[in-house]
């Protein structure tokens, strides 16, 4: 009986490092930092209610960021990464998918690599910011991992501005196959969603070229969100794609493998986009 139920355990923990593993509690605020942020609440279309961060500049600017995290944990997770931004002289939003956060009360089951739902939260953010801020009309996306597959396919359908977007997946079949390849771990999917609203392989075919620039990341030791992989996602992109390549990464620190780095590198890019 104790061999079983630790099997369940380990089961249960190995599935939850590959999929979606929703926090809902705060471990800190941006306050605990001494940074200066607006709590909004973002309805979204299908009447779910998201909970977000907005960070301004320090400088007068017409461009903002938003952050979309991996799912796991929640946006209190990606203050560094906030602070980058600021630093480069963006606007930031940061939020919490549906069931992630302070956001709605949504069933998540941790076997699920991502739920389409997530589509609809970004375009909601999106279609805050174009309602409630007009005089930030640069609107770019930056995600990680599962937002950062997403931040590609919306961005792409928006025709918004640019998008960063470290270690994203190219079809959620695709994640799935590897993940039971690499790892022997079975996650799910959802079904019954348009793969050109949701995924990379499909959106950026369609409408890439009018995206104002692509930067892809990935760990150059990352086995699942793989080099070659990344490769055929820059394929697919505007002409202006650019891959950066994070030495000594397995994927979940690239930007912790050289932060000095990570922030050069988008600084460049970002000099040289629209």
């Amino acid at each position: 009986m104790c061999k079983t139920i630790l099997l369940f355990i380990l089961t249960a923990l190995t599935i939850s490092a590959y999929a979606i593993e929703p926090v809902k509690t705060y471990s800190s605020k941006p306050s605990d930092y001494g940074m200066n942020y607006e709590e909004v609440k973002i309805p979204v279309s299908d009447g779910a209610i998201l909970n977000a961060w907005m960070f301004k500049a320090t400088k007068t600017s017409y461009k903002i960021m938003v952050l979309s995290d991996d799912g796991k944990g929640n946006m209190a997770d990606l203050m560094e990464q906030v602070s980058l931004f600021l630093s480069l002289g963006y606007h930031v939003i940061t939020y919490d998918y549906r069931g992630f956060g302070a956001s709605s009360d949504f069933e998540l089951k941790n076997e699920f690599y991502m739920y389409a739902q997530f589509e609809k939260d970004l375009n909601a953010v999106v279609d805050y910011l174009k309602k409630n801020h007009t005089n930030i009309p640069k609107i770019h996306l930056y995600g990680i991992g599962m937002g950062a597959g997403l931040s590609i396919a919306v961005a792409t359908n928006r025709e918004l501005g640019y998008v960063i977007a470290d270690s994203p997946y190219q079809t959620l079949d695709q994640i799935q196959a590897k993940i039971k390849e690499v790892k022997g771990v079975d996650v799910k999917i959802p079904l019954g969603y348009d793969k050109t609203l949701i995924e990379p392989k499909y959106a950026l075919p369609k409408k890439g070229n009018f995206l104002g620039g692509l930067m892809l990341i990935v760990g150059d030791k990352d086995l699942l969100y793989t080099v070659k992989d990344i490769k055929e996602i820059q394929k697919l992109g505007p002409k202006n794609s650019q891959l950066y390549v994070v030495k000594n990464s397995v994927g979940d620190n690239n930007y912790t493998a050289n932060k000095d780095e990570y922030l050069k590198v988008l600084e460049e890019f970002l000099k040289n986009v629209k």
